[in-house]
């Protein structure tokens, strides 16, 4: 089976989710809707890092932030209201709940909107 009629198939089923455990409870992160994303967006750059991506990032912060929890959060309900619950969770938690996070987004609606914007300046460039 080729992989876009996995994809579909398994949305289909209702089995294109994801377990992450944290703190001992296992949570299930399903495809996040634009809402879900931008509520995440909104925790995670209020977070200052560092590196060539953001995996390296990730791997420079000491300890999980309020700010990474609450996006962690979103991603699992929909809202930061657990991420009081995800502080019980490890470093080493943190981070694979965040990969998985991550692994959920198609990123090419970003990259099309990134492609939109260089094109609009070269349209017309706005006065300095």
């Amino acid at each position: 089976m080729n992989q876009a009629a996995k994809i579909v198939s398994d949305a289909l089923l209702g089995l294109d989710f994801k377990n992450v455990e944290i703190g001992g409870v296992v949570y299930t992160i399903k495809p996040p809707t634009i809402k879900v994303i931008c509520s995440a967006i909104r925790y995670f750059s209020n977070i200052g890092m560092a590196g060539d991506n953001i995996m390296e990032a990730i791997k420079e912060l000491p300890r999980a932030t309020d700010d990474m929890l609450k996006g962690i959060s979103c991603f699992i309900c929909g809202n930061e209201n657990m991420a009081k619950a995800l502080e019980n969770g490890t470093f080493d938690e943190i981070k694979v709940a965040l990969e998985m996070c991550f692994s959920m987004m198609d990123i090419s609606a970003f990259q099309c909107v990134s492609l939109m914007k260089n094109v609009s300046m070269l349209a017309a460039k706005p006065k300095q």
